[in-house]
């Protein structure tokens, strides 16, 4: 009985599946396999060595639900952000970059940690998720990104240990990486302090400059608020913002600060797409500086 458990095609399309209620109801046999996760070794290993007595079983059910929510939120963020776009997975093959990837994204990743998107769009054409970031743990996903398109109705997931832009020119300009249909940035914090910011400058200007499809997640509404703020002072132009129908619903404390609120994985997203329209150089204007 392990989290996450085996999940099978989605028997709904992608946009009738509005958030995890949905998710749930297309879980074959889910009772059975919370039990499953409830009477496992592991579990009775934890409660064994926790110092305190095992709560009652409809309450661990509910707790392993939050953690596979936490599991999944990830790739289905991702689902949802092609959705958000337009961008079909069983029209062309398809790259997501993962922007700004840390240690929470890759430490103990498996290959397979993103095949919901499979059960997502079945009989999508391929799906490679490329994770750059200076933080980017080595693991299985640390192997070069393909030049070559991903494997017909697999998710190939790839890394590139460093910064954005780098691996921009490095591998996108050389075509030894493809150019990406969507970008991701799980929780970028470039919102919390200049220095954060500074270094996020050169990919934020990137994204923007190549009208690249992007899609950002947040802890919170106060996150929403200052990274929007910035995202506007940059001339990006915002096509939404809205609750994210796919964040975990494993609590967390943030900051190890244990007087706040806990926090939640992209509670929030904000989607990008090239600059706002007032910040595109006019025909006449690029003619002129010739």
């Amino acid at each position: 009985g392990d989290i996450p458990f085996p999940t099978e095609t989605w028997t709904k399309p992608a946009r009738d599946v509005e958030g995890w209620e949905d998710w749930f109801s297309m879980q074959e046999q889910l009772e059975e396999k919370l039990g499953a996760v409830l009477a496992g070794r592991y579990m009775t290993l934890l409660w064994a060595n926790a110092g305190k007595p095992r709560p009652e079983d409809r309450e661990l059910r509910e707790s392993v639900r939050r953690l596979v929510t936490d599991f999944h939120s990830r790739p289905l963020t991702i689902g949802l952000g092609l959705r958000l776009f337009g961008i079909d997975p069983l029209a062309k093959v398809l790259t997501v970059h993962v922007v700004g990837a840390s240690h929470v994204e890759t430490l103990n990743t498996r290959l397979t940690d993103y095949d919901e998107l499979t059960r997502m769009f079945p009989g999508h054409r391929g799906v490679e998720v490329v994770m750059v970031g200076v933080d980017v743990v080595d693991g299985p996903v640390m192997r070069p990104p393909l030049a070559a398109p991903a494997p017909r109705g697999r998710v190939y997931l790839s890394s590139y240990k460093g910064l954005y832009h780098d691996f921009w020119e490095s591998h996108v300009e050389t075509k030894l990486a493809a150019r990406p249909d969507l970008v991701v940035g799980f929780h970028p914090g470039f919102h919390a302090c200049p220095d954060l910011l500074a270094g996020w400058l050169p990919t934020l200007l990137l994204l923007r400059d190549y009208c690249l499809p992007v899609l950002f997640t947040v802890y919170s509404e106060q996150e929403l608020k200052s990274s929007l703020q910035i995202l506007v002072e940059l001339e990006t132009h915002i096509m939404g913002y809205a609750a994210n129908p796919f964040a975990s619903l494993r609590p967390e404390q943030v900051y190890s600060s244990p007087n706040k609120a806990p926090v939640y994985c992209s509670s929030y997203y904000i989607a990008l797409l090239g600059p706002v329209a007032s910040a595109v150089p006019a025909v006449e204007e690029l003619e002129d500086g010739d």
